[in-house]
Parts: C-alpha cells; sequence; structure tokens
C-alpha cells in the first residue's frame, strides 16, 4: 500500500479514504470503468477465509500516478448504523485501516460492462453517489490527462453527484478546481440544515435544456453509479429531459440500450 488519505470531513457514523496500491514490477493492466477483488487476511467466524471485496478503480489506466504501476481507490466504512450501533464492514475497515507499506491480496481486474467510451469525442454523463464516483474519476482524470496532452477532442463531460451533506461528500475540494469548460458538475445534497432534500435526479430535471441535446446525441454515453435505490428515479429523470426536449423516450431508451450507452452499476 502506497498511500491512504481520508477524503470526506470527519464524521461520527461514516470514513471515506482514498488509498494507493502500488503493483511494482508485477504487471496489472486496467481500464477506467473495472474493478478490482480484495482479500482480507484472516478467517470469519466459521474458520474460512474471507471473500473477496470488489471496489471500482478510480483511477485511470496509466495509475494514480501517470506513469507509475499504481491505482486508487475510493472506499468507505459505515461506523455506525442510524441507530448508533457499530457496525463491521470485515474487507472496508480492513481497507481504511492500512499504514503505507502493508501488503494486500489482490485478484482481478474484472469488469466488461461499464468501461468507458475510446473515442475522446464521446459526450460523458456521470450520475453517482458516494463512492459511486470512483469510476466518475477514473473517467475524468483520463479525459483531464487527454486535454493536458493536447490529444482531448471536445466531448463534454457532465457530471450529478449526490450525498447526504457536502461533508460526505468524496472529493469535494478537487472537483470544485477542475476547470468549468472541461466538466459540467452538479451536486446534489440530501440532508443539509434548513435545506430541502435534493437527489441527483432533482438536479437532472433542473438542467433538462442542457441534458436534453447530449441525451438525442449518439455520440453521448451515461454511467450511472451508486445506491440501487437510485436507479428507478435516475431513468425516471432521463425519461422526463426526454419528453421536454420533444423526445420519444420509448425510442431514445431504447437506442441507448441497444447501442450499450446506458451504463447501470448500483448496488
Amino acid at each position: 500500500m502506497a498511500g491512504n488519505v481520508r477524503v470526506t470531513a470527519v464524521g461520527r457514523d461514516y470514513d471515506t479514504h482514498h488509498i494507493v496500491l502500488d503493483f511494482g514490477n508485477a504487471p496489472f493492466p486496467v481500464l477506467e470503468g473495472q474493478s478490482i477483488g480484495v482479500v482480507p487476511p484472516g478467517v470469519d467466524a466459521s474458520g474460512r477465509q474471507h471473500h473477496a471485496r470488489q471496489y471500482s478503480l478510480a483511477s485511470p489506466r496509466n495509475g494514480e500516478r501517470p506513469g507509475y504501476n499504481n491505482i486508487s481507490l475510493t472506499i468507505k466504512r459505515v461506523l455506525e448504523d442510524h441507530q448508533g450501533n457499530p457496525v463491521r464492514g470485515v474487507a472496508s475497515n480492513y481497507m481504511c485501516d492500512l499504514q503505507v507499506g502493508d501488503k494486500v491480496e489482490v485478484i482481478g481486474p474484472f469488469g466488461a460492462s461499464f468501461l468507458m467510451p475510446n473515442h475522446p469525442r464521446s459526450n460523458i454523463v456521470m450520475i453517482c453517489t458516494g463512492t459511486g464516483s470512483a469510476p466518475m474519476r477514473a473517467m475524468t482524470e483520463w479525459r483531464r490527462r487527454l486535454r493536458k496532452s493536447g490529444k482531448f477532442e471536445g466531448g463534454k463531460l457532465m457530471l450529478f453527484f449526490g450525498a447526504r451533506t457536502q461533508e460526505e461528500l468524496p472529493y469535494f475540494g478537487p472537483l470544485q478546481s477542475l476547470p468549468k469548460d472541461f466538466i459540467d458538475t452538479n451536486f446534489a445534497f440530501s440532508r443539509t440544515p434548513g435545506q430541502p432534500k435534493r437527489y441527483v435526479q432533482d438536479v437532472m430535471r433542473e438542467r433538462a435544456a442542457d441534458l436534453g441535446p447530449l441525451l438525442a446525441d449518439p455520440n453521448t454515453c451515461f454511467y450511472v453509479c451508486g445506491l440501487k435505490s437510485m436507479e428507478e428515479g435516475v431513468v425516471l429523470a432521463l425519461r422526463d429531459v426526454a419528453q421536454q426536449a420533444g423526445l420519444s423516450w420509448d425510442t431514445v431508451g431504447a437506442a441507448l440500450r441497444k447501442d450499450g450507452r446506458l451504463h447501470l452499476e448500483t448496488y
């Protein structure tokens, strides 16, 4: 393990970390949108080895640091449930407690259904909550590096990112520093004191005038990653955006699925 940094404000019931794993001389090629499995050490209550836990990559194909054989993960552990009882997630606790130099057993990579489009002119609309931001970070960082190298050809990036509060949103600071002409970032917070609840689907509807043309463009891909409960709301929001743009959602939605441009990874 080469790095372990907390990426949310200090809280009582949550704890999110950005973790960097270095593979040294061992080849470990990955692509944005893939995941790896981490096997926690030790055994469970029945004496069996712990099962591997999969985590989405938060770094692009050429490493967390360009040119280095390393990857990064975004890992959240829940410290307490809603009743204040301690929660023990074996793999996430293990990963969040890692120290620099610790060895980690990794398997993978996995995944061929959430890969970002190869064509740099493709538009990418990313919709996520919490640690569902990991693959979005990987895609955004790869596009940022392409842009810096002069190989970026102008495809639009649009992000809808939800969390309970600003303090629970990973990478809030770095996201704020990205150029506005590079990525269109939209936040939704559902538990801000004194404010009405806002979810990613609410903000999508607010940005319907800008989402509509992207929805109609066959070069646009949509990526949804986060809690299973968000999936239906996001799809209904896309339907409403299509209708507001004068499009048939039956036609547009069918084309998105047929062309593999609507990617859903919820849990």
